[in-house]
C-alpha cells in the first residue's frame, strides 16, 4: 500500500507519489498520497496540542521549531500554505508548530487539505505531465517551480490587498 511521509517508512511525498503514480495510475496515487499525508498531519498537528513541548521535544529538534516559529509571525495563512508546498521545512516541523501554536484546528486542516491536495494532484501527475510535453526533469523542476512561484505571488498580493482595507 502507499503512504506517504507518516506511515511505516518515512519517505517524502516527492518520492513516494511519482513512484506510485507509475505502479497505481496517477489518480490511485493523488488519492492514496493524500490521504496518507493527510492522516499523518492531523496526528502530528493533534499530538503536538495534546502533548505539549514535552513530548514533541523527543522527536523534534527545537532549534526546527523556533525557526517555523519566525516564519509564522510574518503570515499565518500564507505562510503556513506555502511552507506545505514548498519544502522549506518537513511536514512534521510545520504541524508540531501550528499544533503548539494559536492556529485552530479548523484553519490548520483546512489549509493542511488545500495545500496537500495541491501537492499530491502536481506529484501524482508530474510523470504524465512530463511526457506529454516531452519534458526533461530539470525542465518540469522548472514549470512547477513557476507555478509554485505564481501561487506565491498572487497570495502575497491578496495579502497586500487585504491589509490595505484595513
Amino acid at each position: 500500500m502507499l503512504f506517504t511521509a507518516y506511515s511505516v517508512a518515512a519517505l517524502p511525498e516527492a518520492v513516494t507519489l511519482p513512484a506510485g503514480s507509475a505502479v497505481f495510475g496517477p489518480a490511485a496515487a493523488a488519492f492514496l498520497g493524500f490521504t496518507g499525508t493527510l492522516s499523518g498531519i492531523i496526528v502530528m498537528f493533534l499530538t503536538a496540542r495534546i502533548g505539549g513541548l514535552k513530548l514533541v521535544s523527543r522527536f523534534i529538534k527545537e532549534r526546527h521549531l523556533i525557526k517555523y516559529q519566525k516564519y509564522m509571525e510574518k503570515n499565518e495563512n500564507t505562510i503556513l500554505m506555502l511552507m506545505f508546498v514548498i519544502p522549506i521545512l518537513p511536514d512534521e516541523i510545520i504541524c508540531v508548530g501550528a499544533g503548539m501554536g494559536g492556529v485552530s484546528f479548523k484553519k490548520f486542516l483546512g489549509i493542511a487539505s488545500i495545500s496537500k491536495m495541491l501537492t499530491s494532484l502536481l506529484l501524482a501527475y508530474s510523470l504524465s505531465l512530463a511526457n506529454a510535453l516531452s519534458l526533461s526533469g530539470s525542465q518540469l523542476l522548472l514549470v512547477v517551480s513557476v507555478v509554485i512561484g505564481v501561487f506565491y505571488s498572487v497570495s502575497h498580493l491578496y495579502k497586500k490587498k487585504k491589509d490595505r482595507n484595513y
